[in-house]
């Protein structure tokens, strides 16, 4: 499997997580992380840095990371944990928020 991407569609998930998603709070001590707090919905993780211009999005096994210019780095294990992540943002795609207007 290739690895590409839509890149506006990897940014739309990212904005539904973090605009529905539960917020998960980083322990901080120690870590060298440049993310942050991130969020979490349907399966999948959202951090960014403290710029905003380099974003994460993750599952247990796989890692998208949306770089400036819509450049990207996915890391995973297996071409099946890809495609599992990438079936999760689909999920993410048709969440509906309870109590909407």
């Amino acid at each position: 499997m290739k690895n590409e991407i839509d890149i506006q569609r990897a940014l739309k998930v990212f904005n539904k997580v973090t605009q529905y998603g539960e917020k998960r709070v980083t322990s901080h001590e120690g870590s060298n992380s440049i993310y942050g707090d991130g969020y979490h919905l349907c399966g999948i993780n959202a951090q960014t840095d403290h710029d905003g211009y380099t974003i994460v999005l993750s599952d247990a096994q796989v890692s998208l990371t949306v770089f400036f210019h819509n450049k990207y780095q996915f890391d995973y294990p297996t071409n099946d944990a890809l495609d599992n992540f990438l079936r999760r943002f689909t999920d993410v795609e048709s969440y509906q928020v309870a109590n909407a207007i």
